[in-house]
């Protein structure tokens, strides 16, 4: 798990992916990221960590801004490599065709508010969901329509309790595996009609590993 700051303002998750890698929301990344640090090892925000600063990021090529946020995805070069521990260690991409099922338990995690205009948690905050089925998530009394194929739909275990802002761009993980990052949610964050949404892995793990590998060229941002 990862904290992206700026000016040590906490703004979003993330998650490492490989010692050189961190995988986040493309809509969490600021239009200048001199002064953007990663925290990894952290789990009271405030606490001394392993903080490292951003030498390359690259959006997805076919990222859409908000209001849309399709193909909401970007990767984060770190400065130096991160020696692995017990508390800072990759997660595992899923299969390239590894579909989340209806029904799957998962879970998210992050520091984003506690409720709507709240503040921060400062200790790191786990929440079990549920995935949805797209074609509810899609029907006119929800999204209406702007749950794309390559989205998840999620529903909180918990009562009242639901991603925030400040947890966009953390993982959701099913079964040990990253199978999305968390993109977008309803303004008062809990809203039944507005569940959670994030941006399925399973269709980027080639673009992921091509970046990853040098192979892709990419400008830098």
């Amino acid at each position: 798990m990862v904290s992206l700051q700026e000016k040590g303002r906490h703004l979003c998750g993330g998650v490492l992916v490989h010692n050189l890698w961190v995988l986040t929301a493309a809509h969490c990344v600021p239009p200048r990221t001199q002064q953007l640090k990663l925290w990894l090892g952290l789990h009271v925000l405030g606490d001394n960590a392993l903080n490292l600063e951003v030498k390359k990021v690259i959006l997805h090529p076919e990222y859409k801004p908000p209001p849309s946020l399709e193909n909401d995805l970007a990767l984060l070069k770190l400065d130096h490599k991160v020696k692995f521990n017990k508390s800072i260690k990759p997660l595992a991409l899923p299969r390239k065709k590894q579909a989340v099922a209806v029904g799957a338990r998962c879970s998210v995690a992050g520091w984003g508010q506690t409720k709507q205009h709240g503040p921060l948690a400062r200790a790191l905050r786990e929440l079990d969901v549920q995935v949805l089925d797209a074609r509810m998530c899609n029907n006119s009394r929800f999204w209406h329509g702007d749950i794309t194929a390559s989205m998840i739909c999620l529903d909180a275990s918990t009562k009242n309790q639901g991603p925030c802002k400040g947890d966009s761009g953390g993982p959701l993980v099913c079964k040990g595996k990253i199978a999305g990052i968390l993109s977008f949610s309803s303004q008062t964050c809990t809203d039944i009609f507005k569940p959670p949404v994030a941006t399925a892995v399973a269709p980027y793990v080639s673009w992921i590993k091509k970046i990853i590998k040098h192979r892709l060229a990419a400008p830098q941002t």
